[in-house]
């Protein structure tokens, strides 16, 4: 466990000092090292009578561009204004948008409220909470936010989702948007605290089932380990929640700092597999550690429950696979009952999750430090001695 610690110790140092490294790589990009390519700070302005002859990447609390940019514009920030015209393209990320210059190219941009006012010559592509496209759309737009408005004219065709929609402009194309407020609502009141208990457990026992099925070794190392280890599990568990989220940010500020140190040197397709990858990777782990927390846990912790609320077997008689998934459903029901509880519900379910977390890293390190087995020799064994030899007659 001694060792666990210290590589514990050795990744959140290593990640500490990777977070470092990008934060001083991203201020020594925005020096005029890189003539200017990649700024950054708590505020960013790009004047009125200021010509950017290149792409521009641009993370900031607040960035204003009022200025000319002759290339793509990438701008990460709290509050993006963009009022000077861009040549190429536009790829904007924060919480409020306002794009009111001309782009002669795509407009991709995701926020809590997206802006376009000015006039976009190709496809916009928007996320947000709340969208507004008052400019010309030269190509498509599409959508998805909470409400959206649309006064603008569209070249090309309208596909969206939302919650509210209001047109006004006209359009070119095919028009279609799908209003969720309407289904939402009448979902509403089928989510109640007994039907949401219901759909947990009955995810779990089927997890449950396919842990005991096709990993029943591994199953039961982690609940074992959950039950002899609990302190040592819960701990753990703590630990990966946090190194989790530092690892993901970690993760996306390398894709961030590799996509533009790759733009730079103008490998413009292999930036885009990388961010690809990458994202793809996060989502991935993300996916896997969102199932470990809400269901994974339930299980390790119900199996451990219902062995103990189990009958007794016989000494030295292991439980048949049928009899492990009773038990499993008897102590998955006990631990999604205690978890739906008012009140206390929360302090169970966070209990769970990091024993859960906990006990399956202790179980994989465990396994790790197994004696191996001895070999066996390759070669015939000698035959067995059949006694003193007779002398030769």
């Amino acid at each position: 466990m001694s060792r666990f610690l210290r590589t514990a110790r050795i990744i959140g140092g290593v990640s500490i000092v990777l977070l470092l490294v990008a934060t001083s790589a991203s201020v020594v990009f925005g020096a005029s090292l890189l003539g200017g390519k990649v700024r950054t700070g708590n505020t960013v302005t790009v004047p009125a009578n200021e010509v950017v002859d290149h792409d521009l990447y641009v993370f900031a609390g607040t960035v204003t561009m009022d200025g000319t940019v002759h290339g793509d514009l990438v701008a990460i920030g709290g509050t993006i204004t963009v009022h000077g015209p861009v040549s190429g393209e536009i790829i904007a990320a924060g919480g409020t948008i306002q794009l009111a210059g001309a782009v002669a190219g795509a407009v991709r941009a995701g926020g809590g409220q997206v802006t376009v006012s000015g006039a976009t010559g190709k496809d916009v592509l928007a996320g947000g909470g709340t969208l507004d496209v008052t400019g010309p759309v030269g190509g498509d737009l599409i959508f998805a936010s909470g409400t959206a408005t649309v006064s603008g004219p569209v070249s090309g065709s309208i596909e969206g989702r939302t919650g509210s929609y209001a047109r006004s402009g006209s359009v070119g194309g095919s028009e279609n948007v799908t209003i969720t407020s309407g289904t939402a609502t009448r979902t509403t009141p089928a989510s109640t605290p007994l039907l949401d208990g219901l759909r947990q457990y009955l995810v779990v026992l089927l997890f449950g089932a396919l842990a005991l099925w096709l990993l029943p070794r591994a199953t039961r190392a982690a609940e074992q380990a959950a039950v002899r280890r609990a302190p040592a599990s819960l701990g753990i568990g703590l630990l990966v929640l946090v190194g989790y989220v530092v690892a993901a940010i970690v993760l996306m500020l390398g894709v961030i700092l590799l996509a533009i140190l790759l733009g730079i040197l103008t490998l413009g397709a292999l930036a885009t597999f990388e961010v690809l990858a990458g994202f793809i990777a996060l989502f991935a782990g993300t996916l896997l550690f969102v199932l470990a927390i809400a269901f994974f846990g339930d299980l390790l912790v119900g199996l451990a429950l219902g062995r103990l609320i189990w009958p007794r077997l016989g000494e030295g008689i292991q439980p048949d696979r049928w009899q492990e998934f009773g038990m499993l459903a008897v102590g998955a029901a006990v631990v999604v009952i205690l978890t739906s509880l008012p009140v206390i519900g929360w302090i169970v379910k966070l209990f769970v999750v990091l024993l859960g977390l906990g006990a399956m890293v202790v179980a994989a390190w465990l396994s790790r430090r197994r004696p191996p087995a001895p070999a066996v020799p390759l070669g015939p064994s000698a035959p067995p001695s059949a006694g003193p030899m007779a002398p030769a007659g």
